[in-house]
């Protein structure tokens, strides 16, 4: 269905500090989206093996002249190709002409509308790839360069651009997407100030708060609901209201689904996918709460809030003195979540930095024993600190952390609402951390920030299909204005359809999507009409299964599921239709159009 063109030996082109090997992080985005591909040598181009009707090129690569021929020769026979960070040496095949590398720059949102660049609704920070003018193809957004600096008087730079070549179709996105995202993910090495061995996770942010940021606009009733502003002379309370109020990364990531959705449902080809969440939901919510103290009566009285709002949380506690196994086991029995919130220097032990692994793991045996929990699968640290870049990943993964959310404040610094997976891009053939990461948001609206930003973060996690990861220090819960706070932000989301789930529930699922395969059935052709085989090797209960449907509108095909006729309404997302259908699935099942089926 769709071959993705990898040369994971090949560095990026370019000067600069940006990950030299980052394209390999395309299998990330598209595992995560649930779309079924396969990676291939870009010797394939070149091969007598037929090709998926849709490639991706995931980097400018270095092609030779029967790598060139084989690629225009499926495009003119009809093929689609969506090119990243450069043409490979095709610029006729795209229709532009290459300028020069480019190194950070910002897409501008497009003056027209079209399906591709439909989530581009402010300039967004890309990293590496290519300036090009489109020539014979159509330009859709453009990138304005800073580094370089854009030379003057040169032409304009092009950065998404389509192209009809013989009967086929060809996409180009100049900047390099896939770079941009892993680098606003992973962002620069966290470096301390002496004497101290850690600093905030923010600090590690690649995004620039004034211009990545925006101002949010506040009604003035929440300044009753703010305690922790300066007061000004006239007795108003001050805040900042600049927050990087877009993730940047999930965007960039849309205008690659997008892109992918466009092309095969103009050309009335079928895609089958995995959605994120069960049941059709659009998106999901998480609480998380830092014990800091461990103090027994704002623990029971979060507790019993969040049991009347009927809420599962997440308990990112330090292994201290506190709290008993009573209070432990009412968070155990309400479907709650313990998890552990690392806090540098805790350990009784000094063979090693305070900043170590050896601290960690003291303080994960420490909480599993106070817990009586033989596993804890999540982790927050303390004062989101943070040494290095990827450094703390590895001591989740050599100690069994499985998801960690230390990362964020001050809205999407690092680009997304999505759980990902990091990965090593110094190297070829980088390795993927087993270690799942979920940014929050912001820390105790009404404390650290009015109330006034929960709406807008909320909505925008909403609206990029991810997770609302929102965090409540019980030390605060006293205070009536971060009760109201958590009751209308429990409340907004429910509004907005979402569920509240623990860190251990996504974590959990996520995992159990990524072994979801989905591939043709029968002959293996994808034509409208076509049959599938679907694997789970988990069980996925009330899974969400998408079916990409035309662009020319045609009504939604009937489906089966193993033999039976299931209900498959028309949803939107990403700005394509699709046929919904929801199923528990577990083993292999099949799926059937009504064409196929005849």
């Amino acid at each position: 269905m769709i071959g993705v063109i990898l040369n994971p030996e090949q560095p990026r082109k370019g000067t600069g500090e940006l990950p030299p090997y980052a394209a390999a992080y395309i299998s990330e985005i598209l595992r995560h989206a649930g779309i079924p591909f396969s990676l291939l040598p870009q010797e394939a181009l070149a091969g007598s093996s037929p090709l998926p009707r849709l490639l991706i090129l995931a980097q400018d690569l270095d092609l030779n002249s029967d790598q060139k021929t084989g690629l225009a020769d499926f495009v003119h026979a009809g093929g689609l190709l969506i090119g990243n960070a450069g043409t490979s040496g095709m610029d006729e095949l795209f229709g532009v002409q290459t300028i020069r590398l480019h190194e950070e720059g910002y897409l501008q949102p497009p003056a027209a509308a079209h399906p591709v660049t439909g989530g581009l609704h402010r300039e967004i920070h890309v990293f590496g790839g290519s300036l090009v003018k489109a020539v014979a193809g159509n330009a859709h957004a453009q990138v304005e360069p800073i580094q370089p600096p854009p030379q003057a008087g040169g032409p304009a730079a092009d950065a998404v651009i389509t192209h009809a070549h013989g009967r086929g179709r060809t996409l180009l996105f100049a900047p390099d997407l896939i770079t941009s995202v892993l680098h606003i993910h992973q962002g620069k090495p966290v470096v301390p100030i002496a004497p101290r061995e850690s600093s905030g996770t923010p600090a590690g942010s690649i995004l620039d708060p004034d211009r990545d940021g925006d101002l949010i606009e506040i009604d003035d009733v929440d300044d009753l609901y703010y305690s922790g502003g300066i007061p000004l002379q006239d007795g108003r309370t001050y805040y900042n209201q600049r927050i990087i109020l877009t993730p940047m990364a999930d965007v960039l990531r849309g205008l690659l689904l997008r892109a992918i959705f466009h092309l095969l449902s103009s050309a009335g080809e079928s895609l089958p996918l995995l959605w994120y969440w069960p049941r059709g939901q659009t998106s999901m919510a998480h609480m998380s709460h830092d014990s800091d103290g461990n103090r027994p009566l704002v623990g029971w009285a979060l507790f019993d809030l969040l049991q009347e709002l009927k809420v599962p949380s997440t308990w990112c506690t330090m292994p201290v003195a506190g709290y008993d196994r009573s209070f432990y086991k009412a968070l155990i029995e309400s479907t709650s979540e313990i998890a552990l919130h690392y806090a540098t220097g805790n350990a009784p032990v000094r063979e090693a930095p305070r900043w170590s692994q050896m601290d960690f793991d003291w303080q994960y045996d420490t909480l599993s024993y106070e817990t009586g929990l033989s596993n804890i699968v999540s982790n927050k640290n303390h004062g989101i600190a943070w040494q290095g870049r990827l450094e703390f990943y590895y001591w989740c993964q050599n100690k069994g952390i499985q998801l960690e959310h230390s990362r964020g404040d001050r809205g999407f610094t690092f680009g997304t609402s999505h759980p990902w997976f990091p990965m090593e891009d110094d190297r070829p053939n980088g390795d993927f951390l087993d270690v799942l990461a979920l940014p929050f948001l912001i820390q105790d609206f009404t404390v650290v920030c009015p109330h006034g930003f929960m709406r807008p973060l909320v909505d925008q996690c909403h609206a990029g299909y991810g997770v609302a990861h929102v965090l409540y220090h019980p030390s605060h819960v006293e205070d009536p204005e971060c009760e109201r706070s958590i009751r209308e932000t429990v409340a907004h989301a429910r509004s907005l359809g979402m569920e509240w789930w623990t860190s251990e529930e996504i974590n959990t699922w996520e995992r159990s999507r990524r072994r979801v395969t989905i591939s043709p059935a029968g002959n293996g052709a994808s034509e409208p009409g076509g049959a599938y085989r679907i694997q789970s090797q988990d069980s996925l209960n009330e899974a969400t299964l998408l079916y990409l449907l035309p662009a020319s509108g045609t009504a939604a095909s009937s489906f089966t599921l193993d033999g039976q006729a299931t209900d498959a309404p028309t949803v939107e997302r990403y700005g394509h239709r699709f046929a919904q259908i929801t199923a528990d699935l577990n083993g292999e099942h099949e799926l059937k159009t009504s064409a196929a089926a005849e």
